[in-house]
């Protein structure tokens, strides 16, 4: 009967170690999410703590706490939680300025007031003095969102200035050296009327648009738009991220990761707290963020890296260091995608020729480019570049030359060298081969 006792108050202490510290934690997220973060979090801890006092103060009347066993159990669950809460209050960087970072080298940056509000910072690569100079300049969209043009981008762009095209490159709102804004005003559809705003201070009659990653997402809804897709000659989706709303989780594709070069990008536990739980709230500040990044810039790296192939693990390059936001990226992830049977509809109606560019070894989810071009007539190739990564451009090698050749192609309409793989007919043997 003793025996029996004893392993009921066990069990009843550990169920007290796990459920009271579950507990008190959904409860403090939940505050943290429905106050959106206010008083970098202050209000939900203080709330989360009445709770627990209100806890203790119940158990204790029905006598939970008899022994020391049970004492010891009904104290030191509470005890924790209440300090790891404590501990996600804790600063991880300063809220104060951003030290400036060197812009890229040799390109001046500029900066565009757009009456959307944003201040852009813009770098301009002339056409080159002497050549043929072209009606229709390069736009490029950076991925993220949240990040920055990087002099990788501005390396690789600067080839097409020899063949007579002035190219625009320039860091979206909040990231890079673009201004930041308040939270609440980062969005999808802003980066689309930041866009429009640019495009119409360069005052071209068209455009050829690339974009890369979440620039490929960007890209494709601007291509989906009546007004602005007919200022647009042509459209390069390099590597584009998630464009197309899935109709369901059970069907999400993942690339086979192990291919990309991996990445150390871990964060501590109050960056992730703002970043999934309230990422237009006050839990965080967008400086403390970006400090944090700042501050410890092997992370950067880490997610430079990888966007590289894994066999090239051991020369991949130093990445210039700019501003990284992450209160940006989650705010905008939150409406960056569309529903596929609207964009279809718009792609029939306003034809902009495409071209969509697959790195072998990506880490992203193939489901992303492949949803695209499922629903999108306009795109006539797609072009899988063997031996590079998320990054087609990554300086390696010669594949700067490689991937430029391909798009030097589709730019004077000629046939590609690269085989058309995968195209709509193909693409479910494609995503198995990822797997």
């Amino acid at each position: 009967m003793k025996i029996l006792k004893t392993i009921r108050n066990t069990i009843i202490i550990l169920l007290q170690l796990v459920i009271i510290p579950a507990l008190l934690l959904v409860f403090y997220i939940a505050l943290i999410y429905f106050t959106n973060g206010y008083g970098n979090g202050l209000i939900a801890a203080v709330l989360t703590t009445f709770l627990a006092i209100l806890l203790l103060y119940i158990l204790f009347k029905r006598g939970w706490a008899s022994n020391k066993f049970k004492f010891a159990g009904l104290f030191l669950p509470v005890i924790l939680s209440l300090a790891f809460i404590i501990y996600t209050l804790i600063p991880v960087a300063s809220s104060g300025k951003i030290n400036k970072v060197p812009g890229p080298a040799h390109v001046t940056t500029k900066y565009w007031n757009l009456d959307t509000g944003s201040r852009i910072a813009y770098y301009k690569l002339p056409a080159k003095i002497g050549t043929v100079k072209k009606t229709t300049p390069i736009i490029f969209l950076h991925g993220g969102p949240g990040a920055y043009v990087r002099q990788r981008d501005i390396d690789f762009f600067s080839m097409f200035t020899d063949d007579g095209y002035d190219v625009y490159l320039y860091d979206q709102a909040g990231g890079g050296r673009s201004d930041l804004l308040p939270k609440a005003l980062y969005s999808h559809q802003r980066n689309i009327h930041d866009f429009e705003a640019i495009i119409n201070i360069i005052n071209a009659k068209q455009y050829i648009v690339v974009g890369q990653s979440y620039g490929g997402t960007l890209l494709a809804h601007i291509a989906a738009t009546e007004k602005l897709s007919k200022r647009i000659a042509k459209a390069i989706y390099a590597e584009p991220g998630v464009s197309v709303a899935s109709k369901s989780e059970d069907n999400k594709v993942f690339a086979k990761s192990p291919h990309a070069s991996p990445g150390d990008v871990s964060l501590p536990v109050r960056l992730l707290i703002s970043i999934l739980i309230c990422p237009k709230g006050e839990f965080t500040s967008q400086n403390e963020t970006i400090n944090y990044l700042l501050d410890n810039k092997p992370l950067i790296q880490g997610l430079f890296k990888e966007s590289y192939p894994k066999k090239d693990t051991a020369i991949i390059p130093t990445v210039d260091i700019s501003v990284i936001n992450f209160a940006a990226n989650s705010a905008i992830k939150l409406d960056a995608v569309r529903p596929a049977d609207d964009l279809a509809i718009n792609y029939k109606r306003y034809k902009v020729p495409s071209m969509l560019m697959l790195g072998e070894s990506s880490y992203i989810e193939r489901n992303a480019p492949m949803d695209l071009l499922l629903i999108n007539p306009n795109i006539k190739s797609v072009q899988y570049v063997q031996g590079v990564g998320h990054i087609l451009w990554n300086g390696l090698y010669s594949n700067n030359k490689r991937v430029k050749k391909i798009m030097d192609q589709f730019l004077n309409n000629q046939n590609t060298d690269v085989p058309n793989y995968p195209d709509k007919n193909t693409i479910e043997a494609f995503l198995k081969q990822r797997l």
